[in-house]
Order: C-alpha cells, then sequence, then structure tokens
C-alpha cells in the first residue's frame, strides 16, 4: 500500500540492508536495522523502553542501539530520509498482520542509493553494485507497483554526482 498522505514522513523509516531484504525477500542478509526519523530521541527512548542499550565496547565508535537478549541492533539516523532528496509521497507503508506497519523508501530510492554507494567507492564495492542490480531486476518484474524509470534517473545521477543514471543500470541490467 502507497500512502503519502498518512505522515509517512514523520515516522521512522527503514533504510538500508534492511530495506534491501524486504524488496528483494530475504536474498540479502543485513546485520542491523538502520531507521531514519526526524524524533531520533523519542525512537532511541521507545527502544531503550524496548530492552535496548547503547554498547559499551571500549575502543569502538556506537552507532546504534542493541538487544542484549536477541543481540538485534538498530542505527538511528536523524535527519531527513535521503538527506531530502526522497520524494516522500513515494514512501510505502506496508500494512502488517500484527495491525502494525512499516515504512519503506521507494524502491527506486534504494536503487539509487545503492548506486551512490558504489560510484562513492570508485566502483569497488561490487556488493553495493550487485544489491541495485538486484532491487532493478526484482523491481521491473515482481513488484505490484510499476517502476518510475524517470524519477530511477533523475535519483541515481543526484546520488552519483551525475555519473550514473538508470541506462548504465539497465545495460548491465541486460548485459
Amino acid at each position: 500500500m502507497v500512502n503519502g498522505a498518512r505522515s509517512a514522513h514523520a515516522r521512522p523509516v527503514l533504510i538500508g540492508g534492511g530495506a534491501v531484504e524486504f524488496y528483494i525477500g530475504g536474498a540479502v542478509a543485513s546485520g542491523d536495522f538502520d531507521v531514519v526519523t526526524g524524533a531520533r530521541a523519542e525512537l532511541e527512548q521507545a527502544l531503550f523502553g524496548r530492552g535496548f542499550v547503547r554498547p559499551a565496547v571500549p575502543g569502538s565508535l556506537c552507532r546504534g542501539l542493541v538487544h542484549p537478549g536477541s543481540g538485534m541492533s538498530v542505527a538511528v539516523v536523524s535527519g531527513r530520509l535521503f538527506d531530502g532528496h526522497s520524494d516522500v509521497g513515494r514512501i510505502r507503508i506496508i500494512e502488517l498482520a500484527s495491525g502494525e506497519s512499516l515504512n519503506v523508501p521507494p524502491v527506486e530510492d534504494m536503487i539509487a542509493d545503492r548506486m551512490g554507494q558504489f560510484n562513492a567507492r570508485a566502483g569497488d564495492d561490487a556488493d553495493m553494485l550487485a544489491q541495485a542490480l538486484v532491487l532493478y531486476r526484482v523491481s521491473r518484474e515482481n513488484l505490484e507497483i510499476r517502476l518510475d524509470e524517470a524519477y530511477l534517473h533523475t535519483r541515481i545521477r543526484a546520488e552519483t554526482l551525475g555519473d550514473y543514471g538508470s541506462d548504465s543500470l539497465r545495460e548491465t541490467a541486460n548485459g
């Protein structure tokens, strides 16, 4: 279900590997959950209330919270989704059987994000390119929402500082 009118941008949005897993059915396993929200303190307080703690490991840079019982980690990123480049009206609100919902960015933003990370590492991150390709293929064949090629092209150009576009991704996917 896509519903931009439901203040999706005000609620936490799953990004990173967790969102990739959502779109491709778990073919890529993520080690943690990355969530972007404009209400970081409130989300962290809610997680603390559910038993999450900030790890105190000497010499490590703490990026998130960990649940000691399960080992699950959540990195809470403050700010705007993809630094404000995402069209929040395209956020997918997935209704879960529990009655809760999950917000995920549009697949086009996830593809562009992976292409941007691939590009930022001077083409040295085959894993990010592979994730972008799998997301692209799945979105063209299996999603109930049609891939918006124009939006995808714009987002990839923005994330890669003009080095790539959807045409290069399409050629790689077809070649």
